[in-house]
């Protein structure tokens, strides 16, 4: 077999600096390069930087560096990530039980029980756990701020079953930082780990959840800085209790959203672990024994109502990032769970999975894409920045006096402001939203997900209105053949699912005038005036109510898809503010 140098020679930067220029035909590499939400360049073309692997007597079999290593090695390469599919736990126990079943039916290993109520828990937990099979069934909470009823529920379930909360695999996932938490979690996490019976603590205490943070509109850095600031503030908080850090640091894990961009999924997941292993060590423990337990989930900010099919792509890109960046633990909820869990789609969702588990093998390898120059160079560029802003944030006080001051929901709410400016802009494109718009109607979003700060929501209310209340709209179009102009206000009107009757001016009379009775009339001529007379005349009224406007109006507007919100009647304040 001929070598792959044999086959692959190597060459020299300036060699391949000589191919780029050729295919781009001389024009400059640099009109590749973009700038991220964080203000972060990211190029085209990058230096490869030397990249020294971290081993120790530990690790001397691998080939990556211990900050990279999921929590059990071992474990990922016989088996993959666990797979940690949500469940809606608000309903009957009943209901619950089956959706359960259904999960575990299908290779599930843990199973996230979503807005479970703390009422008569300990009385609906034999019928939501009847034939789950504890502790071979890891349970991961969302409790908020009734985590220390729902410990005491499990506790009481457990006993009944001669076990302890320690014999199974619970994830309590105390989160004193979350989006609507209670900070006294934190004292009473703090308390329990004190106090408790050791038998009683379950394994995953606490649980910082940047995937809620993500989804309420952070961006990846301020996600990171956020969740390792949330880290040390337990730690903090552990220290002054007199605990022993070694115990409390075994209990930490987190959360992270995983994007629809892959390559970023990644450099997260490996970003996050560097910035471990600096806080680790610099409380003098051994980053190797205290791995982070890391969950990446699927970001929920990213999907859309209005073409909820092209959720699926970006599920799987999703999945892929966090299983190639190491996580040991993938959640991903139904492509159609904005609208209501399809059992399809929860399916889908937890199948996606086992697919690239057994099919694609992305768990046979540990640190996949080490060495890889553009993504060592990402994952670099997003844990320095998100250790400065790490640092940032303790100088200010820490997460505990942020999240007094509501800094975090300041941080989120910007990001979501200047995301939606970008869509406003059209400098956001979102497949099946804003580009190659569908006209599908568009369902209104569950309760729960309306706290999001979703890009699409936007359009979505634009769509709704549009459905509602269909605008009467001219386009009064000179027949000739259609221009770039013409062919941009189709597509902009398309966004709003607005659908306008196009008429020559010719054909134009009073009785059209008065039966179609058009909220607006839109030339492509730029001059009224020019216009027959008879025209002129019979919208000279519509003209006096502000009811006349030009294609170049529309277009030339300072946010031309504001106008949209202006035909429809909608105001996008909301969102122009961040608070959706």
């Amino acid at each position: 077999m001929s070598s792959v140098q044999n086959k692959f020679p190597s060459i020299d930067r300036d060699q391949w600096l000589a191919m780029v220029t050729s295919a781009m035909k001389n024009k400059n590499s640099k009109s590749l390069d973009r700038v991220d939400e964080d203000g972060l360049e990211i190029k085209a073309l990058y230096e490869i930087q030397g990249h020294e692997i971290a081993a120790t007597d530990k690790n001397t079999a691998t080939t990556c560096a211990i900050t990279r290593l999921p929590v059990n090695p071992d474990t990922h390469l016989a088996h993959g990530w666990d797979i940690c599919q949500p469940v809606g736990a608000a309903g009957p126990a009943e209901q619950t039980n089956r959706l359960i079943l259904d999960e575990l039916n299908d290779g599930v290993g843990t199973i996230w029980l979503e807005q479970m109520p703390s009422a008569n828990l300990a009385s609906n937990l034999p019928m939501m756990m009847r034939d789950v099979l504890l502790p071979a069934v890891g349970i991961h909470l969302d409790s908020g701020n009734d985590v220390m009823a729902h410990l005491g529920g499990f506790s009481t379930f457990a006993n009944t079953q001669q076990k302890s909360l320690s014999d199974l695999r619970l994830w309590a996932n105390i989160d004193p930082f979350a989006p609507d938490a209670e900070l006294s979690l934190l004292d009473d996490g703090l308390e329990y780990l004190a106090q408790a019976n050791a038998a009683d603590i379950p394994f995953g205490l606490f649980r910082t959840s940047g995937w809620a943070w993500h989804n309420c509109g952070m961006t990846a850095v301020q996600e990171l800085a956020w969740v390792l600031a949330s880290l040390v503030e337990i730690m903090r908080g552990g220290m002054e209790r007199g605990l022993d850090l070694s115990n409390l640091a075994s209990r930490l894990s987190a959360s992270l959203a995983l994007p629809a961009d892959l390559f970023d999924g990644i450099a997260k997941c490996r970003a996050l672990r560097r910035g471990w292993g600096g806080i680790v060590s610099a409380l003098g423990l051994d980053p190797n024994t205290h791995r982070l337990f890391l969950q990446g989930a699927v970001s929920v900010r990213m999907f859309s109502l209005v073409d909820d099919e092209v959720n699926m792509l970006r599920t799987t890109t999703a999945l892929l990032g966090g299983a190639i960046g190491g996580a040991d633990q993938l959640s991903a909820h139904a492509h159609d769970c904005l609208g209501g869990n399809s059992a399809a789609g929860r399916r889908l969702a937890r199948m996606q999975q086992h697919l690239l588990i057994e099919e694609s093998g992305l768990a046979r390898s540990l640190d996949a894409a080490g060495g890889a120059g553009f993504i060592e160079a990402r994952s670099d560029q997003l844990a320095d920045a998100a250790w400065r802003h790490f640092q940032k944030i303790e100088a200010d006080g820490g997460a505990k006096v942020a999240q007094m001051s509501s800094q975090f929901d300041l941080l989120a709410k910007k990001a979501a402001s200047q995301r939606y400016a970008r869509l406003a802009a059209g400098d956001l494109s979102l497949v099946g939203v804003n580009l190659q718009p569908k006209g599908r109607p568009v369902a209104s979003s569950l309760p729960r997900w309306r706290m999001l700060r979703r890009p699409a929501a936007a359009i979505e209310d634009l769509r709704r209105s549009a459905a509602q209340t269909p605008p009467r709209i001219l386009l009064l179009e000179n027949g000739k053949k259609s221009s770039p102009e013409l062919v941009k206000l189709q597509a902009l009107l398309a966004i709003g699912g607005i659908q306008p009757v196009q008429i020559h001016p010719d054909n134009i009379n009073e009785q059209v005038v008065a039966s179609v009775q058009p909220d607006l009339v839109i030339l492509v001529e730029d001059n009224f005036e020019a216009l027959a007379p008879t025209v002129t005349a019979w919208l000279r009224d519509l003209q006096h109510k502000g009811k006349v406007i030009t294609v170049a109006a529309i277009l030339g507007a300072a946010v031309p898809f504001e106008m949209l919100g202006n035909i429809l009647g909608i105001n996008l304040e909301i969102y122009q503010e961040g608070n959706a």
